[in-house]
């Protein structure tokens, strides 16, 4: 049978439709399921799919789409028909099974629902009561529904506690392990904008609502090359592997989580250093990002004259709120950028904020006065700024009237006092 590939990265469809059809190889048509892009080929060779497509999940099928079923409602159901042979029990049992998952290789990830989950209440009932064992279920998901040679977990997903600094995914529950593996050893791994990232789920968060806005960056911030980057939140290399890729000269990541710092250098790894196989460009610190400039004074002094840098983004991506690091960026910049060789600087602001502020540029407003009282709090003589919000960006929302944001806000130094564009 022929093979139809499952992608996860948005970007990757059309090059990967391109390259089908230079070839007589693309089959229409293209279809969705759930966060899925299913692209058909016509090829029918194992070690073809494999080795033109490196990296991404296939599975067969066939022209009538049986008996391959597409959905989960439906595989499930032809999975415990055989069980259970009451209609309405039946429907019951399937009224809970989740529709909404994720797949991060090994892990198929289901989202969190009281209703539409395997741990729900009559779920379980119907199970015990007709004595079905659901680790099989779990495997015939893993090798039949999503069939890819490295799946081998199923679990739930469960909200981020917010006053957690480290963003650990506390609530993860395992259901199914199809191999004996820890939860220390389990690695996720997805491609997203042709950039790899490595992270472990029960340790780390993953968002892949942020691939858009990954995207943007390395679509709207090419004059990165060359230049310098502070990521005050690097986590797992979110956006430090979007810098890394448009070529910046050296990245600077903060990150209290040990776990992400681990999988921020697997992903490194993953994607052959981004050109530089070393490590030279990335500095890395598994700690409080207040420690960001003595830090950065620390790498400055290895230089032959402790030269400053040319600092042309920082990266400001902590929700529910980044506040914490805006005082630190602005003394990144004080003490630390080169203002003739790099004379603009941008912050990227990462925040939740309620729809009615982002409307009536509410929270714009506040961000640059906000900005100001901290320069003139900083008592630098010897730089006056200039902040002005370029581009606000709302990458996905995050509670009712509530969107996780992206200001854009350029800095400039200007020789008369501190200047807010609104």
């Amino acid at each position: 049978m022929p093979y139809e590939l499952l992608v996860t990265d948005f970007g990757s469809i059309k090059p990967i439709k391109t390259s089908l059809e230079n070839d007589n190889l693309f089959v229409k048509p293209i279809t969705k399921e759930n966060q899925i892009t299913v692209i058909r080929t016509s090829i029918t060779d194992r070690t073809q799919i494999e080795s033109r497509f490196p990296g991404l999940l296939y599975r067969e099928y066939t022209s009538t789409n049986s008996p391959i079923v597409k959905d989960i409602i439906g595989f499930s159901r032809n999975y415990f028909q055989s069980y259970i042979h009451d209609e309405l029990t039946l429907q019951s049992l399937l009224d809970h099974i989740p529709t909404r998952y994720s797949i991060y290789p090994p892990l198929l990830l289901f989202n969190n629902s009281s209703t539409k989950c395997f741990t729900n209440a009559t779920f379980i009932n119907i199970i015990s009561e007709y004595k079905i064992d659901l680790s099989g279920y779990y495997h015939s998901l893993l090798s039949d529904f999503i069939p890819a040679t490295d799946m081998s977990i199923v679990a739930i997903n469960k909200p981020i506690l917010e006053e957690d600094t480290m963003r650990q995914p506390h609530n993860l529950e395992i259901l199914y392990k199809a191999i004996d593996i820890t939860d220390d050893e389990i690695w996720c791994h997805l491609k997203q904008n042709d950039i790899w990232q490595v992270w472990n789920p029960m340790y780390t968060m993953f968002s892949r609502g942020n691939i858009k806005e990954k995207k943007r960056v390395l679509d709207t911030f090419k004059d990165v090359k060359g230049n310098d980057i502070v990521d005050l939140y690097c986590g797992i290399g979110y956006f430090s592997f979007s810098y890394l890729k448009l070529g910046c000269r050296n990245i600077f990541g903060f990150e209290l989580n040990p776990w992400s710092i681990t999988g921020f250098w697997k992903g490194y790894d993953l994607n052959n250093g981004f050109g530089c196989y070393n490590r030279t460009n990335c500095h890395v610190y598994n700690e409080n990002n207040e420690m960001s400039i003595q830090r950065i004074t620390e790498y400055r002094d290895t230089l032959p004259n402790h030269n400053l840098l040319r600092i042309r983004h920082i990266n400001l991506g902590l929700l529910p709120s980044s506040k914490q690091g805006w005082p630190i960026a602005i003394r990144i910049l004080s003490d630390h950028n080169d203002w003739v060789q790099c004379p603009l600087v941008t912050l990227h602001i990462h925040e939740n904020v309620s729809i009615d502020d982002i409307n009536s540029d509410q929270f714009i407003k506040e961000t640059l006065t906000k900005l100001g009282k901290i320069s003139t709090e900083t008592n630098d003589d010897s730089h006056n700024y200039k902040y002005e919000a370029i581009h606000l960006e709302k990458i996905k929302t995050f509670a009712p009237d509530v969107w996780h944001i992206c200001l854009d806000v350029n800095v400039t130094t200007t020789t008369n006092s501190i200047k807010v564009v609104i």
